[in-house]
């Protein structure tokens, strides 16, 4: 009787395994990409160099739980992101803006914030125009990355730009006075450290949308984009980039945002 009670117990165990492992089969998966550029508060890392938390990884995963789909996270360079997009490998990449892009194939979601680029600088310059009484000047920018506001200085060799893998690093370049000034995104910036030698020049008005694939179909489309305006109609959104303003135990003092 005993051996028989055990065989029932082990059969109904099986049972709910198996039946807990088809629902999660069964669950649509959501594929989005990260990139080594995609620095505090964007994404923190654990010592696997796995993302664990941050505005991105808040954002993808909100957007998963609202469609109902579970999310994964794969690390793509940024320079593939486009490839990865238009051949499926991934759905969507959400820290993107169509400016930044040539591939006329990727389509968008609407936008989800605002994050514009901005140039620090410690030479005075308080005018992308000003860059023009400049020769060679060495800025900081991070790769992969297209900054149209700037190419025209570039070209004319007003700039000599200073390649660095995250804005972290052009910062700590410019920190080092190896860079006069560096460009970062705002919402990035806002992690470092603000000097009263700093002057903060506004590049654009950037908007971050989703990098969508092609072979997303028109109502999946639909779908994202009513999940993004649920959640900018509830505040969630905007709770995340707030929760993310100050983190306690940052590397970088935020007494002083950039984007101020």
């Amino acid at each position: 009787m005993k051996h028989q009670s055990t065989l029932v117990m082990f059969s109904l165990m099986f049972t709910l395994m198996l039946t807990s492992s088809n629902s999660f089969a069964d669950k649509p998966l959501l594929k989005t990409s990260y990139y080594s550029q995609n620095v505090a508060p964007q994404l923190f890392y654990d010592d696997m160099g796995r993302p664990t938390s941050g505005i991105l990884f808040d954002i993808t995963h909100a957007i998963a739980k609202q469609l109902d789909m579970e999310l994964e996270m794969l690390p793509i360079p940024r320079k593939r992101i486009e490839m990865s997009l238009e051949t499926n490998l991934v759905d969507m990449n959400c820290v993107a803006n169509p400016k930044w892009y040539k591939s006329m194939y990727i389509k968008w979601s609407d936008d989800l914030y605002s994050n514009p680029d901005i140039l620090i600088n410690r030479e005075g310059i308080k005018t992308l125009d000003a860059l023009s009484d400049y020769k060679n000047l060495r800025i900081g920018t991070t790769l992969g990355y297209i900054y149209p506001e700037i190419v025209g200085y570039i070209k004319d060799k007003n700039i000599l730009p200073v390649i660095s893998t995250t804005p972290s690093e052009s910062y700590e370049k410019y920190r080092k006075n190896k860079v006069s000034g560096f460009v970062s995104a705002s919402i990035e910036a806002s992690y470092f450290y603000k000097k009263t030698e700093d002057e903060v020049i506004h590049m654009n008005d950037n908007k971050i949308h989703c990098a969508l694939s092609p072979s997303l179909s028109n109502s999946t489309i639909n779908n994202i984009n009513n999940a993004i305006h649920k959640l900018k109609d509830s505040g969630e959104i905007e709770k995340i980039l707030e929760r993310y303003k100050k983190v306690p135990g940052s590397n970088f003092q935020t007494v002083q945002a950039y984007s101020d």
